[in-house]
């Protein structure tokens, strides 16, 4: 088995680092965000991998994929330090083991900057296979995390 380490590059969030935090360590928030944006037609923007998703169920601390050809994918938040580590991990069922750290860093008000590190154990065949599509998919995810408007969901504005 061969490690693979990939560490994103930092993005600036324009929220607060409270915000941003309790939005990404709490799956069933992730959860209504996917479901508006599939209700929006933003599954068309995913192309081909939308298609390939079957079924997505969130729970506080974990996420469930049911992926054509593949089964059950499930991510699970492992660890919480609050405000600033969220840690996820693998169920057990994919190929290979990892974990990806979300770490969050005050820099002033509404200034939070993140950055994701994922740490897989594989073999050296998927190792080379994968690596750059990995380093490529967080730094996407990373992008995509960052643009997320965290100040309306905020547990304030819900009651």
């Amino acid at each position: 088995m061969a490690e693979l380490k990939i560490v994103s590059e930092v993005f600036k969030i324009a929220s607060t680092i409270d915000d941003v935090y309790s939005f990404l360590s709490d799956f069933n928030r992730i959860g209504m965000v996917v479901n508006m944006a599939r209700q929006m037609g933003g599954a068309e923007q995913m192309g081909k991998l939308a298609e390939k998703i079957e079924d997505v169920q969130f729970s506080e601390d974990s996420c469930t994929v049911q992926v054509k050809d593949l089964g059950e994918v499930a991510v699970k938040i492992v660890e919480k330090e609050y405000p600033k580590l969220i840690k996820l991990g693998g169920d057990g069922q994919v190929p290979f083991q990892f974990n990806l750290w979300i770490q969050l860093l005050e820099n002033g008000p509404y200034d939070t900057r993140m950055r994701l590190t994922f740490d897989g154990e594989m073999n050296l065949m998927m190792k080379m296979m994968l690596k750059g599509k990995l380093e490529k998919g967080i730094n996407q995810l990373g992008e995509g995390l960052a643009k997320i408007p965290y100040m309306l969901f905020n547990k304030k504005s819900e009651s």
